[in-house]
């Protein structure tokens, strides 16, 4: 025998309201209340469609649905990190029953997109408030490495010389096009964490290319990553590439290694 259960917390100054097994009109009343200035996190027994660019639709089964004060819908399973199905912010969400069954309705304008959400049963509802950062910056992207490299030509090694940055070619854009110390053209291809076997074919790729423009030339091929994984690793080697892993300390300064 399911029990149903009304509780509003307040934590550390943050308001926290949550029903246990609530009738399914009991939380369309409480969603409703809340969706506007509050996130909200549904726990429940879950079956949605979504329309619009593709369509798609997903069997009833137990889920997670969060909503946003900023229109953001996203139906989340017990795997991956992101949602299997979702609306972003400027969305608008209508709540209703019908036939003792939570309907949420989640409408994009443009481009026109629709999320039916049908919760036959609902385990938990919750109203939360959480903070806003203002002034997020993720320390060590992509440009902020290729920055510092800029800056600091000897973080690749000794006497190596930047000759272009975002080269475009045929194949797609280089990171990095250089010269090391002894005039030999350097391929350099940026990666902020983990480079994959991909990443090692794409660094061929931009070498064979630069090659194919400068017969007769050195061309050296350097993939900078926080770190490899071990089947990338035995295709760099096997393709004569090379490989620095970077750090960073601090918000301004980074370390390379060459781990040849």
């Amino acid at each position: 025998m399911s029990v149903w259960v009304k509780k509003t917390l307040v934590v550390m100054g943050w308001m926290l309201g949550y029903l246990i097994n609530p009738p399914v009109k009991d939380a369309a009343q409480f969603i409703s209340k809340h969706k506007a200035s509050k996130v909200i996190v549904i726990y429940g027994q879950v079956e949605a469609t979504y329309s619009g660019r593709a369509a798609a639709q997903i069997k009833l089964m137990p889920r997670l649905i969060v909503t946003k004060p900023d229109g953001v819908l996203m139906i989340h399973e017990g795997r991956r990190e992101k949602p299997i199905i979702w609306n972003p912010p400027g969305s608008q969400l209508f709540v209703s029953v019908d036939d003792e069954v939570l309907v949420l309705r989640s409408i994009r304008r443009s481009p026109r997109e629709y999320v039916t959400v049908y919760v036959p049963e609902v385990y938990m509802v919750a109203s939360m408030e959480l903070g806003l950062t203002e002034d997020f910056k993720v320390i060590g992207t992509e440009k902020d490495i290729v920055d510092a490299i800029v800056a600091n030509p000897w973080l690749i090694e000794d006497g190596f010389r930047v000759i272009g940055r975002e080269y475009e070619t045929m194949v797609g854009s280089i990171d990095l096009l250089g010269e090391d110390k002894s005039g030999n053209l350097v391929v350099v291809e940026v990666k902020r964490s983990e480079a994959s076997p991909e990443a090692v074919h794409q660094l061929k790729r931009y070498v064979d290319y630069i090659a194919s423009k400068n017969p007769g030339r050195v061309i050296r091929g350097i993939l900078v990553a926080a770190w490899i994984s071990t089947s990338a690793y035995r295709y760099l080697r096997d393709y004569g590439l090379e490989f620095r892993r970077y750090t960073h300390a601090n918000i301004t300064g980074f370390s390379l290694k060459n781990e040849e």
